[in-house]
């Protein structure tokens, strides 16, 4: 198996993750948008922050968002599977994160609506809204630094995958 690249900032690693890809309204243009997101499954790790070096494994499933940093294998491949999931600025803070851009007008659309507001793209209130989520499993190596973790997301075992 291949070795995880290194990220000096990095929060959580995995041996594999899926891509989450889901549909969604844009808020802006009204209009039908693809939008994905990144999700690790259980036996990753996270980094305890008040533990140096200290990496605990997660027998959990969990989604992330608010993504600042990815290696750049994990880049290179959501780059071959979206042009509209790319850096951008919170304007609140000027950091830079990786976020989804409506496919039709190109505005960010931000992690919060899609992921901590019940009925987002990648929150669902029911076993069907989750079965209109996809999740695509990559066998490769995964190390991200994120600010968002959702560990067992609401019906995430009614998500199809490939």
């Amino acid at each position: 198996m291949p070795e995880i690249q290194s990220l000096i900032d990095a929060n959580v690693r995995s041996q594999s993750y899926f891509v989450a890809r889901a549909s969604t309204r844009c808020w802006h243009c009204k209009s039908l948008t693809r939008v994905l997101a990144l999700a690790l499954p259980r036996g990753h790790e996270t980094l305890d922050p008040d533990a140096a070096e200290a990496w605990h494994y997660a027998n959990v499933n969990a989604l992330i968002f608010f993504v600042e940093r990815l290696t750049e294998d994990v880049r290179s491949r959501l780059d071959g599977l979206s042009q509209y999931y790319r850096v951008s600025r919170r304007s609140a803070t000027q950091s830079a994160y990786w976020a989804n851009h409506c496919e039709h007008c190109g505005e960010v659309l931000g992690d919060h609506e899609l992921h901590c507001e019940l009925d987002g793209a990648f929150m669902p209130s029911s076993e069907t809204a989750a079965s209109n989520i996809q999740l695509l499993r990559i066998q490769e190596p995964f190390e991200a630094s994120a600010a968002g973790y959702s560990f067992e997301p609401e019906f995430f075992e009614f998500v199809p995958r490939s």
